[in-house]
């Protein structure tokens, strides 16, 4: 749709390519809003989105 209305001079592409370099995150950034949820960043950003979420899926939540 957004290549066929013309807001664009070329179409967009998206390359699907195989995935490489990957590394685990360090241990502090495993299950950052479980361990975290009273922190700024997970009060204000994440807690909106998961409660946004949960109400959108709420029929196919368990």
């Amino acid at each position: 749709k957004i290549n066929d209305s013309g807001a664009y001079p070329s179409d967009i592409v998206t390359t699907i390519e195989p995935f490489e370099n990957y590394s685990e995150a360090e241990e502090y950034h495993q299950n950052y809003y479980s361990n975290n949820g009273s922190q700024g960043y997970c009060t204000y950003v994440i807690q909106p989105k998961v409660e946004k979420f949960r109400k959108a899926f709420a029929e196919k939540l368990k």
